[in-house]
């Protein structure tokens, strides 16, 4: 199977929809493209609009689909070749974490100069040898300087709850502290069920609606335990509770971006390309059963 033929994969299939149009909060749905990569640009917008999705999540990252160094040259041929098929870049992941890199700032400049609305900021962590709070009114401080700097710009940074054990957020109650008096233009949050659900068991009600006034794009994916591993499975099989897709499709704000993140096969392996796109096709029709999406 060629390149062609794997973007065209699931191209017409039935999504039926477990929700009335009219009772849908959510906005756009994106596809976060780790796993389109090694697509080209006019590929990826293909696909995007041959399985109903409405853009992307770009990795302008190291090793993603635009490297931070060529960014100037990269991002708007990108975003060029998706607005040929009235698709969009909504946001991109990044690495930035501080205002004061000035490769970040080039990202962030070339971003809001091409209309993106957000970025998804890199994580900070936890040194285990030094007081916890002590750090987390540190890195409140790096957020406070990066949102003085985007304040001259329309483009918004986001922060991701992340299961781990040394990542700040992924309690959600600590994102709560560190954007606690960020001005929520300049920095909001992106709320991930899988993590929530891998760091909260049975509390993720109370951690949604902790951080749900702040979030600006929701994450879509879904993990099972094997052992003490948790292990990324596809779109609602797993351990994520259907009480909480449909919390979240309830009480989002309207217009609320959700990003499918198919994260369960190695896209590092060229093998895996059509198992990569048949695993996409099927995880966009379980986000519209569960959410209406």
């Amino acid at each position: 199977m060629n390149r062609r033929e794997l973007v065209k994969l699931g191209a017409g299939a039935a999504l039926a929809s477990a929700v009335p149009a009219s009772d849908q909060r959510f906005g756009p749905v994106l596809a976060f493209a780790k796993h389109l990569q090694w697509l080209s640009f006019d590929e990826v917008a293909a696909f995007l609009e041959e399985n109903d999705l409405d853009g992307i999540e770009a990795t302008v990252r190291k090793g993603g689909q635009v490297e931070p160094e060529h960014v100037e040259r990269d991002l708007p041929l990108l975003v060029r070749a998706l607005e040929k098929r009235n698709r969009s870049v909504t946001m991109i992941t990044t690495d930035i974490k501080d205002a004061d890199d000035p490769l970040s700032q080039r990202v962030i400049k070339t971003a809001d100069s091409l209309g993106i609305k957000w970025f998804r900021m890199a994580y900070y962590r936890y040194d285990f040898k030094r007081p916890i709070l002590a750090q987390l009114d540190e890195h409140r401080q790096t957020v406070l300087r990066l949102a003085d700097y985007l304040s001259r710009f329309r483009l918004a940074g986001l922060y991701q709850n992340h299961a781990g054990r040394s990542i700040v957020g992924g309690t959600v109650w600590d994102t709560h502290r560190l954007l606690e008096g960020v001005p929520e233009k300049q920095v909001s949050a992106i709320f991930d069920l899988r993590h929530a659900t891998a760091e909260a068991g049975l509390s993720w009600p109370v951690l949604w609606r902790v951080i749900r006034s702040r979030v600006r794009v929701v994450y879509m994916k879904d993990f099972s335990w094997q052992g003490r591993k948790a292990v990324n499975v596809p779109l609602g099989t797993g351990q994520v509770d259907p009480e909480l897709f449909e919390m979240v499709s309830a009480e989002v704000s309207a217009g609320t971006p959700v990003s499918l993140h198919m994260e369960y096969i190695d896209h590092r392996d060229p093998a895996k390309q059509r198992e990569c796109m048949d695993a996409f096709v099927r995880d966009r029709k379980a986000l519209r059963d569960l959410t209406g999406a």
